[in-house]
């Protein structure tokens, strides 16, 4: 029976890549034709060139994400992806969550574990690509206020030397790199077209939601507004970030020995449970087939969340 189901599953998965890799390859196919009887040769040749395929498990996995397109997502994943600078789509991003913990799960199966395991893997693979999202945007979003740092300097000096505000911003979108270079020749694309400037700002603040980023665009409106020496407020502004910075890393040293408490006190049990399910099956099985076992991994279960918490909420200092 179970070699009949594995049976099963691999031709679904055969029968489904072959249909993609034949559609895939038919349309091109069509596209081309269509694109001959309209077009010369020569300017066929510079478009086929111009739209060659992608790899055929790049083609596969946008073949997905057409399936999810027309569902209807979330704004808190739309602004996890655009936070993180992502470049999926979100029906790609969900696309991507599922063939993730589905082959994790099959995974699994294919090596003879009990089915409990493939769920489990199955939860735990739909979530690992949000949690490496939102870890992205968090580092993204950190490296941001030491850009900051560099970014006043360099528009402070370059007022100084007689570039105006819209020239010092198109100095820093050629020298420093993501999140702020792209976001800052964003800027001057944006008031090309002639949209304000404070409503590009009130964009910029949404897509990088950073503390020091907010009051830098609020003191830059002020500015325009009222009037001022531009470059010397740059200047201040730098400095009071700078110190925020260094306050920042002292507690992060301070309470990094917390944070690795948090990590091992949280992961040891559940290594530990690992470990005896797969090596001593025998011994970790009434855990899982006994009304008291599940109590027991219940208990523990909400107990290490609670520890948890919190340990996070000792450790966390807000600046």
């Amino acid at each position: 029976m179970k070699n009949a189901i594995e049976l099963v599953i691999l031709f679904l998965i055969i029968s489904t890549l072959i249909f993609l890799f034949l559609n895939g390859y038919l349309y091109k196919k069509r596209m081309s034709k269509r694109i001959s009887e309209f077009l010369p040769i020569s300017q066929t040749e510079v478009i086929e060139d111009k739209s060659k395929s992608p790899a055929l498990l790049k083609r596969t996995f946008l073949s997905v994400a057409q399936l999810f397109k027309d569902l209807q997502f979330s704004d808190s994943t739309e602004k996890l992806i655009l936070e993180a600078g992502s470049k999926l789509k979100p029906e790609e991003f969900f696309a991507l969550r599922i063939l993730f913990s589905g082959g994790l799960a099959f995974f699994l199966y294919l090596l003879d574990l009990s089915w409990y395991f493939s769920i489990i893997a199955l939860l735990i693979g739909f979530f690992v690509p949000k949690f490496y999202l939102k870890q992205k945007r968090k580092k993204r979003l950190a490296l941001l206020s030491y850009q900051l740092i560099e970014v006043l300097g360099m528009m402070a000096n370059s007022l100084r030397a007689g570039f105006s505000f819209m020239q010092a911003i198109q100095l820093v979108g050629k020298e420093v790199t993501d999140p702020i270079g792209p976001e800052f020749e964003r800027i001057v694309r944006q008031t090309g077209l002639g949209i304000p400037l404070e409503e590009i700002f009130e964009e910029l603040v949404e897509r990088l939601p950073n503390k020091e980023l907010e009051v830098v665009v609020r003191a830059i409106l002020a500015q325009r507004k009222s009037g001022g020496n531009l470059a010397e407020l740059l200047e201040t502004m730098e400095e009071t970030i700078r110190g925020r910075v260094r306050i920042l890393e002292e507690l992060n040293t301070l309470t990094s020995q917390g944070r690795l408490s948090a990590w091992i006190i949280t992961m040891l049990p559940v290594g530990l449970g690992l470990y005896l399910a797969l090596v001593t099956g025998d011994y970790f099985q009434p855990m899982l087939d006994h009304p008291l076992g599940w109590t027991l991994l219940f208990v523990s279960i909400v107990s290490n969340i609670i520890g948890w918490l919190f340990i996070q909420k000792i450790i966390k200092i807000e600046v």
